[in-house]
């Protein structure tokens, strides 16, 4: 069974909420001329068209994590992680990393399955992140001992920038 049927048992719902993560972390790179191909690519994975994420109401991240979280099928968590793990370490950004390696502690997914999606992501694109690697456990460590007004700042920035990327990449693959 290929990756699109796979996709294809996550009810239509999820796999809007699957892409609005991607366009979430696509957000944090430039727009170049792959932008739009690789746009359609996760649609056509998803088993979604442009319409359909068009008429999708933009979830804020609370939204997006809590119904990526319950995921229980490992190669569907794999492709969730490299594909929003990817544009990451193509913007070398570390505002990226942060927000990702927030993203993956509040998915609460198995810490060794994102480290080793990450690690192969990393060999696949021939990249490294920006300032080492990717500790999951250390950030789920820092959020643990952080008050709830900190951590709604990051929300709040990543439900800003799903704003940004969901108008980039509807222009895009206009």
């Amino acid at each position: 069974m290929d990756m699109t049927e796979i996709l294809k048992n996550q009810s239509k719902e999820t796999r809007c909420y699957i892409m609005s993560a991607i366009m979430i972390f696509e957000g944090f790179k430039k727009i170049d001329a792959l932008t739009e191909y690789f746009g359609k690519w996760n649609l056509e994975t998803l088993g979604l068209t442009k319409e359909d994420m068009e008429r999708f109401p933009m979830p804020d991240y609370t939204q997006v994590v809590s119904h990526l979280k319950p995921i229980s099928d490992t190669k569907v968590r794999d492709w969730i992680i490299t594909n929003t793990y990817a544009p990451v370490l193509q913007s070398k950004r570390a505002d990226a990393l942060k927000t990702f390696r927030i993203f993956c502690s509040d998915l609460c997914w198995d810490v060794n399955e994102i480290k080793k999606s990450t690690k192969l992501t990393e060999e696949l694109l021939e990249l490294s992140p920006i300032d080492g690697g990717i500790n999951i456990e250390d950030s789920m460590i820092n959020r643990g001992s952080r008050n709830s007004r900190g951590a709604g700042n990051g929300c709040l920035f990543a439900l800003a920038l799903m704003i940004v990327s969901t108008s980039i990449f509807v222009y895009a693959i206009s």
